[in-house]
Parts: structure tokens; C-alpha cells; sequence
């Protein structure tokens, strides 16, 4: 198993490649913890992006918001650092695993599906908050010992089965992928476990 610490990797802002498509960046541009994501998402730093986001959700195309995110928003691989951002090139992995819940009906819904998750008394909440777009909800989990394998997949479906026997609520499968990014969005609600201010 790869060495594992608290820190993961953060990517900029991705870009147009050559054939004038939008792609997320493949080379982190620093590594951080819990609690300086925390601070991005609740600063302001993400506000435009997000709001602009959202206010586009009833007009522009899938691949019109799928461009959007990937040229306005920073993203992160919770999972572990890399050197670049493909399962191969993996450096660190995290105790960490983002748990990706989309299509809710409502940020208000998100809201609720927030709270039961920050709840949940077997599993560590290390942050959680509302998804870009508003209609989901990034849960980011200290994996527990029942969850951890050297197989990520592996991981990946032990809290698939803990997130539907507990929540009735399936999980977005893309999840299962190490190198998966994040986008990180404005969030001032975002809840972070007061134990990672001190890690």
C-alpha cells in the first residue's frame, strides 16, 4: 500500500486544450489538509463561479455547465497526492474518500441529506457540503477500519453498501475511480470536524 498521510492534492482551474475542448489540469499545483479546503470553500473565492453556476442550471446545456466547471472551479483528489493526476502516479494516499451524492431535488434537500450525514456515528465526518451545482452533497470520510483496503475499490464499496443500507441513498459510482477530482465550490455552510483545525 502506498504511503498514507493527511494531505491530498489541489489542482488550478482547468483549461481549452488544443482542439479547443475544456479539460481539468493534470498537474497539482500544491498539497493541503481539511482544514485549508474548509477555508477555501467558505471564502469567497469560489462565489462567482458557483452562483454564475447555478444561475445557468435552467438555460445552458449539460456539456455547457460540464465546460463551465471544469474553467471555473479548483479542484482536489482527496484521496492521496499526486504527481499527476492518474491512478498511476499516486505518491501519497490519504485516509480520506469523498462520498458524491448528485441529482437531489433541491439545495434544500442537500441540506437535509448534509445534517443525517454528519450525523452518522460510524463513520468520521472530516467535511461535507453542498455539491457546485446545489443539488448534491460532497461528504469527505475518514475512512473507518471496516472500510480500509489497498484496493480503493474495495473501500469504495464498503461505504457504497454503508451509504444505501443507511441512507437508502446510492452513490455516484465515478467515485470508486482514486484519481477522481473534486470541484471545490462557495459553501459558507460547509461543516468541517473541529478535530482537523489541529491536524
Amino acid at each position: 500500500m502506498t504511503t498514507e498521510n493527511n494531505k491530498f492534492s489541489v489542482f488550478p482551474k482547468g483549461y481549452r486544450n488544443q482542439k479547443g475542448q475544456a479539460v481539468l489540469a493534470t498537474r497539482p499545483q500544491q498539497a493541503q489538509g481539511i482544514a485549508w479546503a474548509y477555508d477555501y470553500i467558505t471564502s469567497v473565492r469560489a462565489q462567482w463561479a458557483t452562483e454564475t453556476l447555478r444561475s445557468m442550471l435552467e438555460t445552458a446545456t449539460k456539456e455547457e455547465l460540464g465546460d463551465f466547471k471544469k474553467l471555473n472551479f479548483e479542484c482536489a483528489t482527496f484521496n492521496g497526492t499526486f504527481s499527476y493526476r492518474s491512478a498511476r502516479n499516486i505518491v501519497t494516499r490519504s485516509p480520506f474518500m469523498v462520498i458524491d451524492i448528485d441529482d437531489l431535488s433541491s439545495t434544500e434537500e442537500a441540506r437535509r441529506v448534509q445534517q443525517a450525514l454528519v450525523s452518522d456515528d460510524k463513520v468520521e465526518t472530516a467535511l461535507c457540503f453542498v455539491s457546485p451545482k446545489g443539488h448534491g452533497v460532497k461528504w469527505v470520510v475518514r475512512l473507518p477500519e471496516w472500510a480500509r483496503h489497498d484496493d480503493f475499490k474495495l473501500s469504495f464499496q464498503a461505504m457504497q453498501q454503508h451509504v444505501a443500507f443507511h441512507y437508502g441513498i446510492a452513490i455516484d459510482k465515478s467515485g470508486s475511480d482514486v484519481c477522481r477530482a473534486c470541484f471545490l465550490p462557495y459553501d459558507p455552510e460547509c461543516y468541517i470536524n473541529p478535530i482537523y483545525f489541529l491536524r
